[in-house]
């Protein structure tokens, strides 16, 4: 708010320092649903559940679905969220390369988001059911291996750390990311979130330092995994005709986190500015 009449500016600067402390008491999420999803209204069923369950906390949520997921409205309302929440297509439009970004309206690269994204409340990160985001994708025949599934996990949380993210999780299950946010306003932490959510009936494959210059140094990377058998459908879109096939279903990587194990949404969100 710029001060014009300089007979004002005491009053001026006293209504400006009640209004920030308005917004900064506020508790605000970005939802967002990316485009060319299979089934839009199944999508948002599951992703208004989240919604809900945000709102009963006393969280404002903007929700930006397809075909209203306008990159720069996203990141307006991003700058004073303390959650943000993506489900949508996974894609290799990583920083260095692999996965990374989100299909939204138009592509949002890693580099993108890394750059244009301005996190004003060090938000976690959420990834619902994202291709890559836990590790495997819906396109994945054979294990992939937890060497691979890292790469993924940690190219899809980077460019938000980059941008000012303060952790980072996904959880491919359909009730997985609302059972881990419940957790979460219980007080436990990120990593014991991830232990619970995970050792439902999943196995730990990783749970270590994360060794990169660009993210904290005390930062752990976790990934559970699930061991596979039966079998699955997988539908592939080429010049927008859908061709299915049924696979035996390999081991998959279903849940993952990035971030301070102690991290402690209740704590951390209230204390940051």
């Amino acid at each position: 708010m710029k001060t014009i009449v300089v007979c004002l500016f005491v009053i001026c600067v006293f209504q400006k320092s009640q209004a920030q402390v308005a917004v900064d008491s506020k508790k605000l999420a970005v939802c967002i649903i990316g485009g060319n999803l299979l089934n839009q209204k199944s999508e948002e069923y599951e992703v208004n559940k989240i919604v809900q369950l945000l709102e009963s906390q006393n969280y404002t949520v903007q929700k930006f679905y397809h075909p209203n997921d306008n990159w720069d409205e996203i990141s307006e309302a991003s700058l004073n969220a303390s959650i943000f929440i993506y489900r949508g297509h996974g894609i290799r439009l990583g920083i260095d390369g692999g996965f990374g970004g989100m299909s939204l309206y138009e592509s949002v690269s890693g580099k993108k988001i890394a750059s244009e994204l301005k996190f004003n409340k060090s938000p976690i990160v959420l990834f619902p059911s994202v291709c890559g985001g836990a590790g495997s994708t819906a396109e994945d025949e054979t294990d992939i291996g937890i060497s691979e599934a890292r790469n993924r996990v940690f190219g899809s949380a980077l460019p938000f750390f980059i941008a000012g993210a303060s952790a980072y999780y996904a959880n491919n299950y359909n009730k997985g990311m609302y059972d881990f946010l419940e957790l979460m306003f219980t007080g436990k932490t990120l990593g014991e979130a991830f232990d619970i959510t995970g050792s439902k009936t999943n196995t730990l494959e990783m749970n270590q330092r994360v060794n990169d210059k660009r993210v904290n140094a005390l930062y752990k990377i976790g990934i559970s995994s699930s061991e596979g058998g039966g079998t699955a459908i997988i539908t592939t879109s080429n010049n927008g005709v859908l061709n299915s096939k049924t696979i035996v279903s390999p081991k998959g990587y279903e849940i993952a986190y990035m971030g301070d194990p102690n991290y402690r949404m209740t704590e951390y969100q209230l204390s940051k500015k």
